[in-house]
């Protein structure tokens, strides 16, 4: 057998252990009696060095160093028996992808793990990636995360209260810094624009961070706490890049960016330059996920590779909010943005969509005290206005911290007793 033959192409995973591969797994359905050796490893050489006929040029040293390889092959369900199979069979490939072949670069990470040549590429959901640990160094990660971020607020333990300036667009910089100023006066530690506010010529980002910032400080003299405002610079690479660094030099203090319509590498782009805490926005991110057997699944989409591409916050999709997602993936998302992992921090969880006092005790319980609750009409839409909206959801928060259900709390605070009147006791 030659050293381009079937038995090269195949690894075990203790063989590869502490080589630079990036481990990629796949999901994919195809009929019983087809290949499934032969899919991956077409696979495996078509996203590194092959394509689906031989070409000059092609040495054992290339091989060697840019081949990829079939490390398992997991039918699901497991069936040894001819007799026993049904017409598809469910497969679990998982290829060691070599990392010099893309380095450091989401973008060309993802290119090369979901496919391009049509030729040898298969219709398969990437599932799970692992990291080794040269390339997580190069890569990263956030530059503040949980940590820089509660260092920001100044705010140790409980978790942090974010609203949203609504309207979501239309708002000149004036009258959104007056919303601003009233949302400022209740207990709330970082406001936000919409993620549909970007930089439109009715309110340009620079002249909406002075407008806010002048509002912060006004209502900093009243209550005597600070508030963080992020403005949203999603734009395309080159505009975006240059929006941020006027915003901060005009004392913008974090940034926003919606990673998955301006780029996983735009988002590293911006983690790398900008020097001030990020929050990632998931908007434009369901084509990624939502397909079946294509793309890859929401805990990467939504997770890891924000995560690695540097965001510091990350506005979270959960099951309570009005979209579909199941809860499974939703946890899994979490404990890809807050898990340990070598050389990454952890990125600060952002429950948006929905959120409300009455949903509290549900995200606390289920996600901790290291998670930023976005409450947009929760606080906006108060009976007693936005300051009140933003008192409520603090009141709710520390009555968790204190063990204390939150409806026993409302009786002592008319702010929280009339949000759950308003938006229910539940998600």
């Amino acid at each position: 057998m030659t050293s381009t033959g079937p038995a090269e192409m195949f690894s075990r995973s203790e063989s590869i252990r502490g080589e630079d591969y990036l481990l990629a797994t796949f999901y994919l359905t195809m009929p019983a009696d087809a290949d499934v050796l032969a899919k991956a490893t077409g696979y495996a050489v078509g996203q590194t060095i092959g394509t689906w006929i031989e070409v000059p040029g092609v040495t054992e040293e290339m091989r060697r160093r840019h081949r990829g390889r079939v490390v398992k092959i997991l039918e699901a369900p497991p069936v040894d028996l001819a007799t026993q199979t049904d017409a598809t069979s469910g497969y679990f490939i998982q290829i060691a992808l070599p990392t010099v072949n893309f380095g450091p670069s989401i973008p060309m990470l993802l290119a090369t793990a979901i496919g391009n040549d049509v030729s040898t590429s298969v219709q398969a959901k990437l599932v799970d990636l692992e990291i080794p640990d040269p390339l997580a160094r190069e890569l990263a990660g956030p530059r503040f995360g949980i940590a820089g971020v509660r260092d920001l607020v100044g705010v140790p333990d409980r978790p942090l209260v974010l609203n949203m300036i609504k309207p979501c667009t239309g708002l000149t910089p004036e009258q959104g810094a007056a919303i601003f100023y009233e949302t400022a006066l209740g207990g709330v530690d970082l406001i936000k624009d919409d993620e549909l506010m970007g930089n439109p010529s009715f309110s340009p980002v620079v002249d909406r961070v002075k407008a806010y910032l002048g509002a912060a400080e006004r209502a900093r003299d009243v209550t005597g706490r600070d508030v963080v405002y992020i403005p949203n610079v999603t734009d395309r690479p080159d505009r975006l890049l240059d929006t941020a660094r006027r915003a901060v030099d005009a004392g913008a203090r974090a940034v926003m960016i919606a990673y998955a319509s301006a780029g996983y590498g735009t988002l590293q782009a911006l983690s790398e330059t900008i020097g001030v805490p990020i929050l990632a926005h998931y908007a434009g991110a369901t084509p990624y996920f939502e397909g079946p057997g294509t793309g890859m699944s929401a805990p990467l989409a939504l997770g890891l590779l924000p995560r690695l591409a540097g965001g510091d916050m990350m506005l979270t999709i959960t099951p309570y909010g009005g979209y579909p997602l199941r809860r499974l993936p939703y946890l899994k998302t979490v404990h890809e943005l807050t898990l340990p992992r070598p050389h990454i921090a952890p990125a600060f969880p952002v429950v948006g969509g929905g959120v409300h006092p009455g949903t509290v005790e549900t995200y606390m319980r289920e996600l901790g005290a290291d998670i930023i609750l976005g409450a947009g009409g929760a606080i906006q839409g108060h009976p007693d206005g936005a300051a009140a909206g933003a008192d409520a959801m603090r009141q709710a928060i520390d009555a968790v911290m204190a063990g204390r259900p939150v409806t026993d709390a409302a009786q002592e605070h008319p702010a929280l007793a009339r949000a759950l009147e308003r938006f229910g006791s539940g998600v």
